[in-house]
């Protein structure tokens, strides 16, 4: 075991244990069988090979199914060695930080170990087995389930007819409506079959004992697949060694916690490249979909930590000016890897994202080539964004909140401190003196209208309409209000910034605050971006206590693997929703590693 590696402690919540690199990321359940393997693709954006059944297409505007559809991915059998109940004992952990790594006992005494990577735009699963056991499991090859609770349009699914093949120690799986198919190749010879389904398809490939690696390959079609498992296969460049050294040099300087861990090497999995680009997803199980608000984090902590990591985001800057469609110039709801807009409802706070990303990037790393590349995009859709203003105010509505609800009134306040934040960022980027006098009367703009007496104080509503109506709420997924001391909108010692922070984590917060911790409407339940701004508010009152409670109900929320859900119930740490979110462990890490200065103390 080297030093690097971190075992997992099961009393802390087992999930599937991820992995991924440059466009290919999967996961494996807990005795080490793949559950999902997918694949960035040109037209469907993620397709997989997954454990899973189809999700009903019937049911896409039915939040009941949706969430009970994606609870049960966590719980998955997956493909490979037949174990059927026969695990007596098992430890896991994360080789070079990043790697799954799973270790049984079996019934008999027998021992078995996988560990599992993607290298060279394959995957890799290393089996040790002290005895023969037959292969077996339920696979299916679609295009991903993208199931939302806010369902924004379903995009066409493709047929899930599948062809399988086996010859010469290769299992070939194909599915021509998408189409795509994955080979894996490394198993023992035996008789060639083929078989055809509706759906999934029961496979079962004779065993040996010993150590087999089961290489995964992809192409459009089993000819092309088949030819590109080979050829990862035999390339020594692409073994465990390498790729455990890899992630070992990339979290190098880390803090020692896992859930700070989590954020770069997850955000690091869902970096995946289109062409010269690189699209940063939100999950890879879950919603294999971008969102420029999350993106943003991810992308922030990665640059943050590690320069060496600075080309990916510039890569990804280059997704969302240049490859991401956009419509009237404007950033749609969420996309598709592959760049085309998935939902286009009309969020404020999208618009701006990509913006203060550039400005942030171009600050941190001098790099102006890639300034004056994106520069006229950049400045038109500031321009196409500015046409959107309020007739006579410099007020700017939205057609939903951040966490994907409609808004109760047109306008939306933490929306409008990132809209002062991206400006003023833009300002110090160009010299242009005009953006900081737009910056400036979107401030005063937004005093005016979103400041009211409300709950016994005067604080700052969470909507507006302008005309004096003012709604009151805070959600867990609006980190500017709790930020704006930080980027210099208000100060810390400001009162009304000070009583919407109160009203934020109390019960008054109806729909917003569930037992002291922040959370949404959005899934009723409190939410680690919650713990996160927590720990932000805590930081900047100086309140010692507060910020050893908000990471302590982190720690409760994260799972074996560090990651931090959605949604969680009371202090017990059970998922309510989500078992993967980058979002959450990448804005935690940029707590963590003082992306808004300073850096948060560790307790525990």
């Amino acid at each position: 075991m080297r030093a690097s590696d971190e075992a997992l402690d099961p009393a802390d919540g087992v999930k599937p244990l991820d992995f991924g690199l440059e466009g290919i990321t999967g996961s494996v359940d807990p005795a080490g069988r793949l559950i999902a393997l997918n694949a960035v693709h040109p037209r469907h954006g993620f397709v997989t090979l997954t454990a899973a059944v189809p999700f009903p297409e019937d049911r896409r505007y039915d939040p009941a199914a949706v969430r009970h559809y994606r609870a049960g991915l966590a719980g998955l059998e997956g493909f490979g060695p037949a174990l059927a109940g026969a695990v007596r004992e098992r430890a896991a952990a994360l080789v070079g930080g990043a790697l799954p790594r799973v270790r049984l006992v079996l019934a008999d005494g027998s021992r078995a170990e996988m560990i599992a990577w993607a290298s060279g735009g394959g995957a890799f699963q290393r089996w040790t087995l002290e005895r023969a056991i037959p292969w077996r499991g339920r696979l299916s090859l679609q295009r991903c389930a993208y199931t939302q609770l806010t369902e924004g349009g379903p995009v066409p699914m493709p047929s899930c007819a599948i062809v399988a093949r086996f010859a010469d120690g290769v299992l070939t799986i194909e599915n021509p409506a998408l189409p795509w198919a994955v080979a894996i190749a490394g198993f023992p010879p035996g008789e060639p079959w083929e078989r055809r389904a509706d759906g999934p398809l029961d496979v079962e490939i004779g065993g040996r004992a010993g150590t087999t690696t089961l290489v995964y390959g992809f192409g459009p079609e089993a000819g092309a697949a088949r030819a590109a498992a080979m050829r990862l296969a035999s390339d020594p460049a692409l073994d465990l060694e390498r790729a455990a050294a890899d992630w070992e040099r990339v979290l190098a300087g880390l803090p020692d916690d896992r859930l700070v861990r989590r954020g770069l090497v997850y955000g690091r999995m869902l970096a995946v490249p289109v062409g010269e680009a690189r699209c940063i997803l939100t999950d890879h199980m879950l919603l294999p979909l971008s969102w420029n608000r999350d993106a943003y984090y991810v992308a922030r902590a990665l640059l943050h930590h590690d320069r060496g990591l600075a080309d990916l985001v510039r890569r990804h800057l280059l997704w969302m000016f240049e490859t991401a469609e956009r419509q009237d110039g404007l950033w749609g709801r969420c996309y598709l890897a592959s760049g085309q807009i998935k939902d286009r409802a009309f969020q404020l706070d999208q618009q701006l994202f990509p913006l203060l990303e550039l400005a942030d990037y171009v600050q941190a790393t001098g790099d102006r080539a890639t300034w004056d590349r994106l520069r006229p995009a950049a400045l038109a859709a500031l321009d196409r964004l500015l046409e959107r203003r309020a007739t006579g105010s410099w007020l700017f509505p939205t057609d939903e909140t951040p966490a994907d609800d409609p808004v109760a009134l047109p306008y939306h306040f933490s929306s409008h401190v990132l809209m002062w934040h991206t400006l003023r960022q833009l300002a110090r980027l160009t010299g242009d003196s005009a953006h900081a006098a737009t910056a400036a009367a979107v401030r005063e703009a937004a005093l005016a209208a979103f400041a009211a007496d409300g709950d016994g104080a005067r604080l700052y509503g969470y909507a507006a309409d302008g005309a004096g109506r003012v709604h009151f709420y805070h959600d867990a997924n609006d980190i500017p209000l709790v930020l704006a001391p930080v980027w210099g909108f208000t100060s810390v010692d400001d009162p009304l910034w000070r009583a919407t922070v109160a009203f934020a984590f109390s019960p008054a917060n109806e729909g917003g605050c569930y037992d002291g911790r922040l959370g949404s409407v959005h899934t009723r339940a409190a939410w680690p971006l919650g713990d996160v701004q927590d720990l932000i508010a805590a930081r900047l009152l100086r309140d010692a206590g507060r910020e050893r409670r908000a990471w302590d109900r982190l720690r409760r929320a994260a799972q074996w693997d560090g990651a931090l859900p959605e949604a969680t119930r009371g202090d017990t740490g059970e998922v309510v929703s989500r078992h993967w979110f980058a979002w959450p462990n990448a804005a935690l890490a940029c707590v963590a590693l003082g992306v808004w200065g300073g850096s948060a103390r560790q307790h525990g």
